[in-house]
């Protein structure tokens, strides 16, 4: 990793060589690795030892940012360059984006239906436009994640009855080969939400990936769900169902889910849940979280029928499909 007073030797591409620079992640927080400064008050420089992973970033900024959508524009150098090298690693700057970030609190508060809807027409609106984006990002595909592997660790943890699961299986397997893909932003969490002028923004790409559409608004509703989850507060449990519900229908408004996606939902959300779940299963210091995963992962399948839907309407759901038996 490069010091930050190395990092100083490289701002004068930018001409920001008499500009403060401090770490964006001090020493001790955990995410030394991330490489990342803020120069000045105004600028973050980031820096990666691999060339495609700072050329997709670049051209997500960039390409979102001509789109509209609020993201941190890329700062080129004064000679025009998106990027430079230094010793080996791979060094570009955007501007900082200044607003509030959201909480899963925030959603709960007030009118939610709302909130959760336009959250929903966010992320929308960001798949339209990353749907315009060429990147090599990875492949990920849930479904071979779940059959190979989250859902037979799982099983070893929670007692899942077999009917469900091979009905599970057999019908996400014969939906998943018709379900729309593109590269998605892959982690949309309340935390990574900023807004700022009425507009909401995203940060951190760094987990985008070429995946199910669907996943994206599945876990945004997910993310709301896990850091507010009580099993007996039933009054907030039937809160989340109506934000998910609308964070689902507002992301339909601006992209039109497909008929075999809108029966797939319940699937997606809880092979992600599963996933999840059987991640922290396998992590040591993760005792706390990996029991609450598992709640949550209990309880979606006790709702599973409420997850699916045909077509989500703005004062609730026309029809519901069914769930494989427990």
């Amino acid at each position: 990793m490069k010091s930050r007073k190395e990092t100083l030797g490289v701002l004068g591409h930018w001409g920001l060589a008499d500009e403060p620079i401090t770490d964006i992640h001090p020493k001790g927080s955990g995410e030394e690795e991330a490489r990342a400064f803020y120069v000045g008050d105004d600028c973050v420089l980031k820096c990666s030892g691999n060339l495609d992973e700072v050329k997709n970033a670049v051209a997500l900024c960039e390409a979102l940012h001509s789109a509209d959508i609020c993201v941190s524009p890329i700062i080129r150098t004064t000679d025009g360059r998106a990027y430079v090298q230094d010793s080996g690693l791979f060094f570009y700057m955007t501007q900082r984006i200044f607003g509030a970030q959201l909480s899963a609190q925030d959603f709960y508060e007030g009118d939610h239906a709302t909130k959760a809807r336009i959250f929903g027409e966010a992320i929308g609106k960001l798949h339209h436009a990353l749907r315009q984006v060429t990147a090599s990002v990875n492949d990920v595909n849930p479904y071979e994640s779940v059959k190979d592997w989250a859902l037979p660790t799982m099983k070893r943890v929670l007692p899942l009855p077999e009917s469900f699961c091979q009905k599970y299986l057999h019908t996400f397997g014969e939906l998943y080969d018709h379900l729309p893909k593109q590269i998605i932003h892959g982690d949309p969490n309340p935390s990574n939400i900023i807004v700022s002028h009425d507009k909401w923004g995203f940060i951190d790409f760094e987990l985008s990936k070429s995946s199910l559409r669907m996943y994206d608004p599945c876990y945004a509703a997910l993310a709301i769900l896990s850091e507010s989850f009580d099993p007996n507060d039933d009054a907030a449990l039937s809160t989340w169902l109506n934000i998910y519900r609308n964070i689902i229908s507002g992301y339909d408004d601006v992209m039109r889910l497909t008929d075999k996606e809108r029966i797939a939902l319940p699937y997606v959300i809880v092979a992600e849940q599963l996933t999840s779940t059987a991640w922290f299963s396998e992590q040591s210091g993760y005792t706390k979280l990996f029991e609450t995963n598992k709640r949550i992962a209990e309880w979606l399948i006790s709702v599973f029928d409420e997850l699916g839907f045909d077509r989500i309407e703005e004062y609730g759901v026309v029809q519901e499909s069914q769930a494989p038996s427990c």
